[in-house]
């Protein structure tokens, strides 16, 4: 800039060259050199907030096409249940069905209870060495060791460390003086999954309250042998077999001595621990076997005869392994689980009761029409947008923003054809006069399922239409909407949303123009800056001059004045 004390006195010698002077001319070139540039930069920006507002708009509209377009708004369902015995869950695209449930028994768990203790810390192992037991369910057991001296306590932590597939926990009953209790429970329900336990190696735990009984005698010291030859007696627990043998014409009380003695062995020459009696009121040998399970006594050939005589019923099983039972639509069904997952895919039965309930699974057709209304709102907004950016008004002379450019004018037509141009080949069943049934081809497109569009370009949804189609052929209409909306969101990704779509790709030249016009304006007000500064300081030096002349020309005017005076 030039020397303000320089300049401060701009005008005075001349009268003219003043700093008005100088503004009217860096004005003037301005408004031909600048303005043009900053108008267009205006219009630039303007474009560049127009296309980022639409791409916006049309992102909306991006995320309803992407609702609709992978099915899985179409394969929501709603199931309801009338009736108490079932719950039931179905996954998303379960076909759409009704079905009766009747359950007549539920699956169990088999569950049994101990004699009671006098607390948790009752010594259950008194044989003076350690004990292998042995449990499981199903055929299938798992051998553990009991040291000696173990507690009731002792006993549950080694059952369940054991991972047999029963749970063992004691309760306190605060019934009498032994109030604690184990209690057994399988872990899975079905009865199959009965639980299976040889104890006979520490103290009786009361599990198997069966008691066996034999025919009875007139005293104990008739016969359990008589057939004239040795015989052996066997009892097989959870398949393990225990025998002896019977002498012939070993008496009652011999029988019963041998019995708890523990003369019944296994192969390897472990003793079944038995408790054997001869009642006296009755005249049977009674005994219990310190084991649950499956237990198979065998007196072929004795006079014993324990399998006609023994009630099986064991008053410690709580509660019995047994199936689920239930009626599918009439059809008799069993199962080991309450919970059904096998019999319907993608759908799991829940069974809670005995009764009957029916069960709807239905197409969620309430929401795929709000999702639908939402698309036809959001996507006329846009297109409502892209009118106003493209509009000419001849009349008046409003031109839109985009007017003209085919980023913008070929949208319309583009995302008509998309709706309106998909076109589904159906075959249809119709009678003729004589009632002869015969199939067509038919066609199926957006105006099926309730779509039209005005001649601005606006598209309306007829609900009840789309109801009707959807009812009458869901799948048809599924794929319908997923070729309409999949051409969509192929054509919005390449033309509006996608990071190298016609309008992200125009935005992003946009931003480039208005760079490189603030560029070409900065530039311009530098030079005009410079212009005019130098033009100033020559505009002072000019009226520096001037100035002299000026006073030059009065020195010298005055003194041809004096001059003349003097000669007068």
């Amino acid at each position: 800039m030039a020397d303000m004390g320089t300049l401060s006195s701009l005008g005075i010698g001349s009268g003219v060259l003043k700093y008005d002077v100088i503004d009217k001319l860096k004005n003037a070139d301005k408004k031909t050199m600048i303005t043009p540039l900053e108008n267009k930069l205006d219009l630039l920006k303007k474009k560049e907030s127009a296309i980022s507002q639409f791409i916006t708009i049309g992102s909306t509209v991006k995320t309803d096409i992407l609702d609709l377009a992978d099915g899985t708004l179409f394969a929501k369902i709603s199931t309801n249940v009338s009736g108490s015995s079932v719950k039931v869950e179905a996954e998303d695209g379960v076909k759409p069905q009704t079905f009766n449930i009747d359950v007549s028994q539920l699956a169990e768990n088999d569950v049994f209870q101990s004699n009671g203790f006098a607390s948790m810390e009752s010594v259950v192992n008194n044989s003076g060495s350690d004990v292998t037991l042995s449990i499981g369910m199903n055929g299938t057991e798992t051998s553990f060791t009991l040291k000696s001296g173990a507690t009731l306590n002792d006993l549950k932590e080694a059952i369940n460390n054991a991972n047999a597939g029963v749970t063992a926990s004691i309760i306190d009953t605060g019934v009498g003086d032994n109030p604690y209790k184990l209690v057994l429970k399988a872990n899975e329900t079905g009865e199959d999954n009965y639980i299976q336990f040889n104890y006979s190696g520490i103290d009786d735990l009361g599990f198997n309250a069966v008691n066996y009984t034999s025919a009875t005698y007139s005293s104990d010291s008739d016969k359990v042998n008589d057939s004239g030859s040795d015989q052996t007696f066997k009892i097989t627990v959870n398949g393990t077999e225990y025998s002896m043998t019977v002498a012939d014409g070993m008496s009652v009380s011999d029988f019963i001595d041998a019995l708890n003695n523990g003369e019944l062995k296994d192969s390897d020459g472990n003793s079944l621990k038995i408790n054997a009696s001869y009642n006296n009121d009755t005249g049977a040998v009674n005994f219990d076997i310190q084991a649950i399970g499956d237990i198979v006594i065998d007196d072929t050939d004795l006079t014993t005869s324990f399998n006609d005589n023994t009630d099986f019923t064991n008053s410690n099983r709580l509660q019995q392994a047994q199936d689920a039972k239930f009626k599918y639509n009439g059809v008799e069904i069993q199962r080991e689980s309450n919970k059904i997952e096998d019999l319907i895919n993608g759908v799991t039965i829940n069974l809670q009761n005995t009764g009957s309930s029916t069960v709807s699974i239905t197409s969620n057709v309430d929401d795929m029409v709000d999702t639908i209304k939402k698309f036809v709102a959001d996507y006329n907004a846009m297109i409502s947008n892209l009118q106003s950016l493209t509009a000419y008004d001849k009349e008046s002379g409003n031109v839109g923003l985009f007017q003209g450019d085919s980023d913008f004018t070929m949208l319309s037509g583009k995302f008509y054809n998309d709706i309106f141009g998909v076109v589904m080949s159906n075959k249809t069943t119709r009678s003729d006069y004589n009632g002869n049934e015969y199939t067509v081809n038919t066609i199926f497109t957006a105006a099926d399922v309730g779509f039209s569009m005005n001649k601005t370009g606006m598209i309306s949804f007829d609900e009840e239409k789309f109801r009707s189609a959807y009812k009458k052929d869901p799948d048809l209409t599924n794929r319908l909407f997923g070729s309409m909306f999949t051409r969509l969101k192929t054509d919005f990704e390449s033309t509006i949303t996608g990071d190298k779509s016609n309008l992200n790709l125009l935005d992003q030249e946009i931003k480039k123009e208005e760079d490189r016009y603030q560029d070409r304006i900065d530039a311009m007000n530098k030079y005009l800056e410079t212009k005019y500064e130098i033009m100033a300081k020559q505009f002072a030096s000019y009226d520096e001059m001037i100035n002299k002349l000026n006073t030059q020309s009065q020195s010298l005017t005055m003194a041809i004045q004096q001059a003349i005076n003097a000669k007068k």
